[in-house]
């Protein structure tokens, strides 16, 4: 009786930790930080997936988005997930995918559809531009590494 007693808050302890929230991609950039860069003004930011993944699109005052950021936490295999995904992306759009070393722990940029992924620890993240004046590697890298610098590890 005693050893279920103890059982039970021990596994819920251990549930618990495996359930962790994933990062919420509204709160990871600021739309000041977005309108540094972005050719149009984010007004306000409109969560369009919660949980696992979370995404979030920075919005004009006419509620067309600027940019959209996916954070996707993966159990395991992270490396592989997000070869998969590159994988994949190149198949749909026939288009070879641009490794990328300078943003967290790999990623890539797919100019197809101008969109860069990487990932950190657990977590895979993917930047789109909306606004065609900043869809390119550059604009999108500069908040990628934004976002790097507030995942952890």
């Amino acid at each position: 009786m005693i050893r279920k007693l103890l059982a039970a808050p021990t596994l819920a302890l251990l549930a618990g930790g495996a359930l962790a929230a994933p990062p919420d991609a509204c709160g990871i950039l600021k739309p000041e930080e977005v309108n540094q860069v972005a050719s149009g003004k984010v007004e306000q930011t409109q969560r369009q997936k919660t949980g696992n993944p979370s995404q979030c699109g920075f919005l004009d005052s006419r509620r067309a988005a600027i940019l959209v950021v996916t954070l996707r936490e993966v159990q395991y295999a992270v490396k592989d997930e997000l070869q998969q995904e590159r994988d994949s992306l190149q198949k749909i759009y026939k288009m070879k995918a641009k490794e990328l070393d300078g943003v967290g722990d790999g990623g890539f940029w797919m100019p197809a559809n101008h969109q860069l992924t990487f990932r950190k620890g657990k977590v895979i993240a993917s930047l789109t531009f909306a606004t065609p004046g900043n869809q390119n590697e550059l604009d999108t890298a500069i908040l990628a590494r934004l976002v790097d610098s507030r995942l952890k590890k």
